[in-house]
């Protein structure tokens, strides 16, 4: 997993549980906040529910931007369901934009949402994908959410294979914030628990499996100039 998703998680986590767990004068405040918030964009209708999926395609699209911190209000608004299947559907969205701006743009046009140095580092990893479909699917867990849909454009990897992959590597990543961020919100310990035995584990056994396919993958050419 990457060290962006990493620090997310663990900032989003530890604010929650501070805030939750901690003080009932923080945790009443913050709950009149959300409680505001909610009433808002409840209020909308489909608007509110617009502007989640929004921010979740650009969370995908862009460097240094999350949709995470929306989800403690997701789910109290429309519960577990809607707000996975909107965070999905963003993430979703987000990864077909990006592989097509990859695709048809380029590399020039690429290298202004991202810096060069970034694309650099992992093109040549995500080149090698063309003979690994399982590093595809692991890439979409591991590296910046940013990162392999531009790419992948890039290199012109087979669009429908990288829909399945996107979903795939996607699904794991969004029940884990739903789920855990409900649990910490509900104060249920042994959920929370469960959860984070669950995403740890995963997160280990995906690394592991990642390191070693990018290990026994020949040496390709360079495809930015695609």
């Amino acid at each position: 997993m990457s060290k962006s998703k990493i620090l997310k998680i663990i900032l989003v986590v530890t604010i929650l549980v501070a805030i939750f767990w901690g003080s009932n004068t923080v945790e009443n405040y913050f709950r009149d906040i959300m409680n505001y918030i909610t009433t808002y964009m409840d209020g909308g209708g489909t608007g509110g529910m617009t502007f989640f999926i929004a921010l979740s395609i650009l969370s995908v699209m862009l460097v240094s931007f999350s949709s995470i911190w929306l989800v403690p209000i997701a789910v109290s608004i429309w519960g577990n369901t809607l707000t996975l299947v909107f965070l999905l559907g963003g993430w979703f969205l987000g990864s077909i934009f990006s592989y097509l701006i990859g695709r048809y743009a380029g590399y020039p046009i690429v290298r202004k949402i991202i810096s060069s140095k970034k694309l650099d580092n992992y093109n040549k990893v995500l080149a090698q994908a063309r003979e690994s479909f399982g590093l595809i699917v692991l890439s979409r867990f591991i590296l910046p959410s940013e990162i392999p849909g531009y790419l992948l454009g890039i290199i012109k990897y087979p669009f429908a294979r990288y829909l399945i992959a996107t979903l795939i590597g996607e699904i794991p990543y969004a029940l884990a914030t739903v789920y855990f961020i409900d649990a910490i919100l509900r104060k249920d310990v042994i959920t929370f628990l469960i959860w984070g035995v669950i995403w740890i584990s995963f997160a280990l056994i995906t690394v592991r499996m990642y390191r070693k396919i990018t290990n026994n993958q020949p040496p390709t050419t360079n495809h930015k100039n695609l």
